[in-house]
C-alpha cells in the first residue's frame, strides 16, 4: 500500500514537472513570436522609412534637372538680350551721327540767318536815319514826301526780296546738302567698286593658275582611266577565254553554254518524278556528260585559276508548292554533287573547295515559243561557273560604259 502510495505521488510530481516545463516551452514560444512581430514591424518601418528617402532622393533629382534647365534657359534668354542690346548699341550709334549731322546743318543755316537778320537791322538802321532826318527838316518833308513813298515801296520790296531771299537761300541749302550727300555716296560706291573690282582680278588670277592646275590633273585622270578601261576590257573578257578554252578542251563531246559556259541536264533523265535519288541507269550517263568537263576544269591551272566558284543548281516546273520544290531541288543538287565527288577526280580537294548545291524551286522556268512554261525542260540541273570578281568586274564595266 505504501508503495503503491510513492507510485502515485512520483507520477503526481512528474506530471507537475512536466507542466511546468511546457509552460515554460510556450512562454518561451510567445517571446520568440512577440520579439519576431516587433522585428517585423521594426524591418517594415525602416523599408518605408528607406521607400520615403528613395522617392525624396529622386525628387530632389528631378528639382536639380529643373533647375539646371533653367539655368540653361536663363543663359540661352541672356545671350540672346544680350546680342539684342549689341544691335540696339549700334542702331543708337547710327542714331548719334545722324544726329550730329542734323544739328551741324542746322548751326550753319542758323548763322546764315543771323547774318542775313544783321542785315536786315542795318536796313531798318538806315530807313529809320532817314526818316529821323526828314523829321528834323519839316520844310522838305512835301519834297520828300514822293520820295518817302518811294522808299517805302522799295522797302517793302526789300522786305518781299529778303524774305525771298531767306526762302531761297534755305532751298539752295537743302538741295547743297543734298548734293553733298549724293558727292559723299558716289564717291563711297566708287571707292567699293574699285576696292572690288582689285579683288575680283586677283581672283581671277587665282582662277586662271587654278584651272591651269586642273587641266593638267585631267588630262592624267583621262591617260589613267583609258588605262584602268583596258583593264577592265581585259578583265570582262576572262571568261570569255575560259568558255573558249574549255570548248577546244572538250571538242564536241560535251554542249556547254557558249555565253556562260555552263551545263544543262535534264531532270526527267536523272530523277523520277517527285524524287530526289539518282536512277541507277542514270548514274553512267551522268559520269559521261559532266567527267571531261571537270576534269579539264581542274587539270587546266589556266582555267581553274580564274574560276571562283562551281555551283550546282536544281530547277523544277511550278508543279507543288514553293517550299516542297525548293527542298526538291535541293536535295537532287545535293545527290548530283556527291556523286560527283565519288569520281576519281585526282584533284579532288580542289574540287570540293569550288563546288556547292544551291536549290531554286520553279524561280527560273524555261518557256517555250509561246510564253508558256515548258514543264519538262524546267525540270533540270544547271552546272554554272563563276568566276573570281565577276560582279564587281560587270559593274565597273557598266559605269565605264
Amino acid at each position: 500500500m505504501e508503495s503503491k502510495n510513492s507510485n502515485t505521488n512520483f507520477w503526481i510530481s512528474y506530471a507537475d514537472l512536466m507542466a511546468g516545463l511546457l509552460f515554460v516551452f510556450i512562454l518561451l514560444i510567445g517571446a520568440i513570436i512577440v520579439k519576431y512581430s516587433l522585428l517585423q514591424t521594426e524591418s517594415d518601418k525602416l523599408e518605408e522609412n528607406l521607400e520615403k528617402e528613395h522617392l525624396a532622393l529622386i525628387q530632389r533629382d528631378e528639382r536639380i534637372k529643373k533647375i539646371v534647365d533653367d539655368l540653361e534657359e536663363t543663359k540661352k534668354d541672356l545671350k540672346n538680350r544680350l546680342l539684342e542690346n549689341e544691335k540696339l548699341q549700334i542702331d543708337l550709334n547710327n542714331k548719334e551721327s545722324e544726329v550730329k549731322s542734323f544739328l551741324l546743318s542746322n548751326n550753319q543755316l542758323k548763322e546764315k540767318v543771323k547774318s542775313l537778320d544783321e542785315k536786315k537791322k542795318e536796313l531798318l538802321d538806315s530807313i529809320n536815319a532817314l526818316d529821323n532826318q526828314l523829321k528834323n527838316k519839316d520844310e522838305r518833308i512835301f519834297s520828300f514826301e514822293n520820295r518817302l513813298n518811294k522808299i517805302s515801296l522799295e522797302k517793302e520790296q526789300l522786305q518781299d526780296s529778303l524774305q525771298k531771299l531767306d526762302t531761297l537761300s534755305k532751298e539752295k541749302e537743302e538741295k547743297l546738302n543734298k548734293l553733298l550727300e549724293d558727292v559723299l555716296l558716289k564717291e563711297t560706291l566708287i571707292s567699293s567698286f574699285e576696292k572690288k573690282t582689285k579683288l575680283l582680278n586677283d581672283e581671277m588670277i587665282v582662277m586662271q593658275e587654278q584651272l591651269k592646275h586642273s587641266k593638267n590633273e585631267h588630262e592624267v585622270m583621262a591617260q589613267n582611266l583609258a588605262a584602268t578601261k583596258q583593264k577592265i576590257k581585259s578583265f570582262t573578257g576572262i571568261k570569255i577565254k575560259v568558255i573558249s578554252q574549255l570548248k577546244d578542251k572538250l571538242g564536241k563531246s560535251i554542249q556547254i553554254d557558249p555565253k556562260n559556259g555552263s551545263l544543262r541536264l535534264s531532270s526527267k533523265v536523272l530523277f523520277d518524278e517527285g524524287e530526289f535519288e539518282l536512277k541507277q541507269s542514270s548514274q553512267e550517263v551522268l559520269k559521261v556528260a559532266v567527267y571531261d568537263y571537270f576534269k579539264t576544269i581542274l587539270d587546266n591551272d589556266e582555267i581553274n585559276r580564274h574560276i571562283d566558284k562551281i555551283v550546282i543548281e536544281g530547277h523544277t516546273n511550278s508543279k507543288g508548292n514553293y517550299l516542297y520544290n525548293l527542298e526538291l531541288s535541293q536535295k537532287r543538287a545535293y545527290s548530283v554533287m556527291d556523286f560527283l565527288l565519288t569520281l576519281d577526280f585526282k584533284r579532288k580537294e580542289k574540287l570540293k573547295k569550288l563546288i556547292a548545291a544551291s536549290g531554286r524551286s520553279f524561280l527560273d522556268p524555261v518557256f517555250t515559243n509561246e510564253g508558256k512554261e515548258d514543264q519538262d525542260a524546267s525540270r533540270r540541273i544547271e552546272i554554272k561557273l563563276s568566276l573570281k570578281n565577276e560582279e564587281a568586274i560587270k559593274e565597273i564595266s557598266n559605269l565605264l560604259e
